[in-house]
């Protein structure tokens, strides 16, 4: 009997430890499972991450390489343009500069270096595209460059030559692996000017070195030092706000909801005085940050940027556009109306320009938005333009009739419809004009009628493409 019992408590210890042994094991098991996932998991964020920065670099120094390609053809351009004696050819070579110079720019914008560290280079590129186009028209008149010009050109030569050598050196290093833009942009846009004496911002600074004797430009042009050095009109009047005031306008403009925290990454000083500012999700990931220029007079938004990958396209351009409109109204601005448009990477750039009066439009107060197209976030905003040029105008009644203004157009083309706009001239001027839209052989064009005099100001002819509508 004795024995049984003992045969029995053993029986239940035997099947407790085999019971504990089942569960520590199943634990073992979940746990070894979650172990797992948690790898998988981390590998895939790694391979993701790693994916992205590699997708990023290949892009930069897609554009770099662009840039470089263009900044060389500028200079064979520019040693031809020194020795032309005939108007027809210079005429020719300006322009082919005017196309180099203003695509070296763009491409120069589209790498991720600090604020204000290419501020010259930027200018150079700007500028020597913006010079060629008006000696372009010059030749058009059957005018050669005045000895003044030409000397300025080979100063502009010589300055080209000096770049080229530069962005050949950045490019040996960048084929060596030492650039690495994706990692850069992957940790927010403002990372270099946070980092003191990155080896990138020290390359890119020593290009700048070589416009320190650049000489003043003064000419028939946008970019003219006349021009680009002048005041922004929309801030003029308006008062100093604080960081606090900044930090809030960031929260109305990108939807406070989603911001953890928002901290001062670069602060710029120019013809806009800016907070520059980190807008920081809710969980600490940088990667996601958005980042936003708030004008420290009046606080309004100059620029903001949301780096993330739009992987889809769900909505149509109609839609966005839509969005994009209902947006700038929740931000208080005036009556505006979408004019121009282009989509990449499955996101839309909407150009707005101002209306005012009785529909008369304003093309110097433009601002882009650019919306992605899976779900309608905003995430690209440029208001610097409108910023420059916005003011209460007093818009006169036209000169001439729309029947006066019709007859100056070339009878070819077949007007389809008319409206009254205020466009920008060389000099940072500002002129009422007549806008004829219209088609000729299969093309459509804009043409401005000086609502003055009747002159023809300007004839923009109409690019639709695949991914958009622009002018040119």
């Amino acid at each position: 009997m004795e024995d049984n019992k003992k045969e029995n408590a053993v029986d239940r210890v035997s099947k407790e430890y085999r019971r504990s042994l089942n569960i520590w094991r199943s634990i073992a098991a979940v746990l070894a499972i979650a172990l797992i996932g948690t790898g998988v998991y981390a590998y895939m964020t790694t391979n993701d991450r790693n994916y992205y920065k590699t997708y990023l670099q290949n892009q930069y120094q897609r554009s770099f390489r662009d840039m470089v390609s263009d900044v060389e053809n500028l200079k064979i351009l520019l040693d031809k343009a020194e020795v032309t004696g005939n108007n027809i050819q210079s005429n020719s070579i300006m322009n082919q500069i005017w196309k180099n110079g203003y695509s070296a720019a763009e491409s120069l914008s589209q790498i991720p270096i600090s604020m204000g560290v290419l501020e010259k280079t930027h200018k150079f590129l700007n500028q020597i595209a913006d010079f060629s186009l008006s000696i372009s028209k010059q030749n058009a008149a059957n005018k050669l460059m005045t000895d003044e010009q030409a000397n300025l050109l080979a100063k502009l030569n010589k300055m080209a030559d000096n770049l080229v050598k530069e962005l050949r050196k950045m490019q040996a290093d960048m084929n060596e692996g030492k650039i690495q833009f994706g990692e850069i942009s992957q940790k927010g846009a403002f990372y270099m000017k946070k980092v003191q004496g990155n080896a990138l911002d020290s390359q890119f600074g020593n290009l700048e070195k070589g416009f320190a004797e650049y000489p003043a430009m003064i000419y028939d042009g946008p970019f003219s030092d006349n021009v680009i050095e002048g005041k922004p009109k929309g801030l003029q009047h308006e008062k100093e706000v604080n960081m606090e005031t900044a930090q809030e306008r960031v929260k109305k403009f990108i939807d406070g909801q989603k911001i953890g925290r928002i901290v001062e990454v670069s602060s710029g000083k120019g013809k806009i005085n800016t907070f520059g500012l980190e807008a920081i999700p809710k969980d600490g990931d940088r990667s996601k940050s958005i980042f936003i220029d708030i004008t420290k007079k009046g606080g309004h938004v100059l620029w903001m940027l949301d780096s993330r990958a739009v992987e889809e396209k769900k909505l149509t351009d109609e839609q966005a556009i839509e969005k994009a409109k209902n947006f700038l109204k929740q931000q208080g601005f005036g009556n505006l109306t979408n004019t121009f448009h282009y989509k990449n990477d499955n996101t839309i750039t909407v150009t707005f320009v101002g209306v005012e009066g009785d529909g008369v439009l304003i093309y110097p107060d433009q601002m882009k938005v650019k919306i992605a197209l899976d779900n309608g976030d905003i995430v690209g905003f440029d208001a610097y333009q409108y910023w420059m040029s916005h003011h209460d105008r007093n818009i006169s009644k036209p000169a001439i009739t729309e029947a006066e203004a019709r007859e100056k157009v070339n009878k070819k083309i077949e007007i389809n419809r008319v409206k009254l706009a205020i466009i920008p001239l060389p000099g940072d001027k500002e002129q009422l004009c007549y806008e004829f839209k219209g088609t000729y052989n299969g093309n459509d064009y804009f043409v401005y009628i000086n609502a003055e005099n009747g002159n023809e100001e300007n004839i923009l002819r109409i690019i639709k493409e695949e991914n958009g509508v622009l002018t040119q």
